[in-house]
């Protein structure tokens, strides 16, 4: 898991990008998470070495053409290893090679690139929860539950990335992107 702070200017790009985007079907935040999209996908872009791609398959291609859909979470407080990275149900069609996670905080102000997995060992992984159903990690005090049914895997099950030692001083932990 890495950090990076999110410039002004890169936040103002993805603004300005986000403007431009129609409302998605199923977007279970409706269209109100777009801003944290695109920082996810910028996140992945940079780590990974990619391009971004305008499809609803994948967000991001890298190396050999290996395709990534980038899964964004607001969050108010930094991840931990034990929280979960989500797959809505209705995106299990998507043709990608892997998934990517990003966190960022509700003030778009840092990002954490989570790690990746490939579609099909996320699949062997993760549990199933249907919309409405209690997540059974959050916290007794403040319970969550689930706006659609999805798939959860713990971060600590993403496998890190080596391109994040090729990455310059000043990229992450602390840098700005």
């Amino acid at each position: 898991m890495k950090k990076f702070k999110i410039s002004s200017s890169t936040l103002l790009n993805i603004k300005d990008r986000a403007k431009t985007l129609p409302l998605l079907n199923n977007s279970i935040r409706g269209g109100e998470g777009a801003v944290v999209a695109y920082i996810g996908e910028e996140v992945v872009k940079r780590v990974l070495r990619g391009k971004i791609e305008d499809t609803y398959d994948y967000d991001v291609t890298y190396g050999d053409g290996t395709k990534v859909d980038v899964k964004t979470k607001e969050r108010t407080v930094p991840p931990r290893e034990n929280y979960n990275c989500t797959v809505a149900d209705f995106n299990t069609k998507q043709e990608c090679d892997e998934y990517a996670f990003v966190s960022v905080l509700n003030d778009h102000s840092t990002a954490w690139y989570l790690g990746k997995i490939s579609k099909k060992d996320f699949y062997k992984e993760a549990k199933f929860y249907k919309e409405g159903d209690l997540d059974p990690d959050s916290p007794p005090n403040a319970g969550f539950y689930f706006r659609a049914d999805c798939y959860n895997i713990p971060i600590s099950k993403l496998n890190s990335d080596e391109t994040l030692d090729r990455l310059p001083t000043g990229v992450y932990e602390g840098g700005h992107y």
